[in-house]
């Protein structure tokens, strides 16, 4: 019978073995816990910040790595794939959550949830805030990476009256919910900007995509934009960000994720009105094991039968 390993900071372990008739679950609970199994196992189970380059040395031909999120950076997808190990990312299954977390963080900042959220601990009666509250009917979006996730939160701003454009690598490979004259490539990101109301960041962390979002990208946004981050933190020039908003270049961040996590005590993040700051979970909710068990056992039937595996990342 074969074996997974599971080494995540969520319960998933006991929702895999629960589904699983014809798999032997090991739940580890430190890297070296893993080192002692993986030997005798046949998959990996973990996250980005689970995953340790040592655990390489331990994987053999005909292994699986299965990672829980979408992005891969954190990965050695190469040296895997030299050793004939298969890995699979979690392609699609946060589409919907991660795109409910982005609006929650457009929201939460349009409508000053923050300074009402202090009014209502401290029972103070203040509707003075409204004045400084937004909206975004009519305003435009660029979302910037329109994989599954970009492309849920461009199908569901239309809904909200948004006007949406998007950047892609490769547009002419697009057939989402966009006009064509709505998607442009990495290079013309530029030429949206200045009239970008909210940027959304939903691209892959890549040597491309490194600081991307730097003191540049914030100088050419309006003074009013807003970005928000749900992608990977060194998409975006964090010290560049600081100080735009300290400056005004842009009026307000949302952000799930950081360059360096968790996101140092001292960072002048934390104190800003005009910045929300999540502690990457994104992609989580109460039935996120569940929602995982799914994903991996589609899989897991096709490893079986030998069939390729879907969301495998050569």
């Amino acid at each position: 019978m074969p074996t997974a390993v599971i080494y995540h900071d969520t319960p998933i372990a006991s929702t895999v073995h629960d589904s699983a008739n014809d798999l032997t679950v090991v739940a580890a609970e430190s890297e070296s816990a893993v080192r002692n199994h993986l030997d005798d196992a046949d998959i990996l189970i973990t996250n980005p910040s689970g995953w340790s380059d040592g655990f390489v040395e331990y994987l053999s031909i005909g292994n699986w790595v299965q990672a829980t999120s979408i992005g891969y950076d954190k990965f050695p997808v190469d040296e895997l794939t030299d050793r004939g190990v298969a890995f699979t990312n979690a392609a699609t299954l946060h589409d919907s959550v991660m795109s409910e977390h982005t609006f929650a963080l457009m929201f939460a900042l349009s409508r000053k949830l923050g300074v009402t959220f202090d009014q209502q601990r401290q029972r103070e009666w203040d509707r003075t805030v409204g004045a400084d509250t937004w909206h975004w009917e009519g305003k435009q979006m660029t979302v910037f990476g329109l994989g599954n996730i970009g492309e849920s939160v461009a199908r569901r701003a239309q809904a909200f009256g948004f006007e949406v454009f998007g950047v892609k690598q490769t547009p002419s490979i697009y057939s989402g919910t966009l006009t064509s004259d709505h998607v442009v490539s990495t290079e013309c990101i530029s030429d949206l900007l200045p009239d970008t109301d909210i940027l959304i960041l939903t691209v892959p962390l890549t040597d491309e995509t490194h600081h991307a979002i730097d003191a540049e990208v914030f100088t050419a946004l309006p003074d009013s934009a807003v970005v928000i981050n749900v992608a990977r933190g060194s998409v975006v020039d964090q010290d560049a960000l600081v100080t735009a908003l300290a400056d005004g270049k842009i009026s307000g961040a949302g952000l799930d994720v950081f360059e360096d996590e968790p996101l140092a005590p001292d960072s002048k993040l934390w104190d800003r009105e005009d910045t929300v700051v999540t502690p990457h979970i994104g992609g989580r909710s109460q039935d996120f094991p569940t929602r995982f068990a799914r994903l991996f056992f589609d899989n897991y039937d096709r490893w079986l039968s030998k069939k390729p595996l879907a969301n495998r990342i050569d």
